[in-house]
């Protein structure tokens, strides 16, 4: 399995990469939108982890980009923004799990298993 991890801060990038490792899942980072894209465009995922407050945009921004490159992928947010605006946001994308931060390490690892 191919995760790609979409958060600009590298703390929160690595500790998820770090537990998805652990699992046998191979990880890539990006902590931009437009890295993202490019990595999207270059390889499939089958799992992706957006933050939705990005340096130059919100991952929300990348879920088209995924639907078109990786039909099928499942597509997880991760954000401190969990109000009522998001998460109808994020249910009309058809997201398919939304984790609040701070998360553990079951709620990554069940995501992916989901």
């Amino acid at each position: 399995m191919n995760v790609l991890i979409v958060d600009d801060e590298e703390d929160i990038g690595l500790m998820v990469s770090m537990f998805l490792k652990k699992k046998g899942i191979s990880v890539d980072y990006a902590d931009r939108i437009t890295k993202a894209k490019n990595m999207i465009q270059a390889h499939a995922y089958e799992v992706y982890f957006l933050d939705l407050n990005l340096p130059d945009g919100t991952g929300f921004d990348l879920v088209d980009d995924i639907r078109n490159a990786s039909v099928g992928a499942k597509v997880v947010i991760i954000s401190a923004y969990d109000g009522v605006v998001e998460t109808r946001r994020a249910a009309e994308m058809n997201i398919d799990h939304f984790i609040k931060k701070p998360f553990t390490k079951k709620q990554i690892i069940d995501a992916v298993n989901a």
